[in-house]
């Protein structure tokens, strides 16, 4: 297998499950688990964030360097819409809510967002990685 094969296909793999986590974070939602939905919404996101990083030989292991890293390479560099931060953003903190808050709780509305925008930051990295022949068709 040649290295961009091999590159294809961990894609392949990280977009698989991230796909997956989105469908679960939709299952949750529909049962009324918004404080899991909104971290598995979360972390679908985080699984695509670090496919497409991976196209740019950049792989991290803290939350916190993936969505800057992410920023810095595909925000700034315009690939994607400048309001993708703050939703990665928001994602993050609604996870660590849902996680790890006692006090607080993620919300009907605020679980919907977090699942619609999942949804249509991995299909925008989905496209990207499609478009830039890494994913086929």
């Amino acid at each position: 297998m040649r290295k961009d094969e091999e590159l294809s296909q961990q894609l392949k793999v990280m977009m698989g499950k991230a796909k997956d986590s989105l469908e679960v974070a939709k299952q949750l939602h529909k049962q009324n688990h918004y404080n899991d939905a909104a971290s598995k919404a979360y972390y679908a996101v985080f699984h695509s964030l670090q496919a497409a990083l991976l196209t740019k030989g950049l792989s991290f292991s803290k939350h916190s360097a993936v969505m800057s890293a992410f920023n810095k390479e595909f925000i700034y560099g315009g690939v994607f819409a400048k309001n993708f931060y703050d939703k990665i953003v928001r994602l993050f903190h609604d996870r660590q809510i849902g996680d790890y808050e006692y006090e607080k709780y993620i919300n009907h509305e605020s679980s919907e967002a977090d699942v619609g925008d999942a949804e249509a930051i991995i299909c925008a990295i989905g496209e990207y990685l499609q478009k830039e022949g890494y994913l086929d068709v």
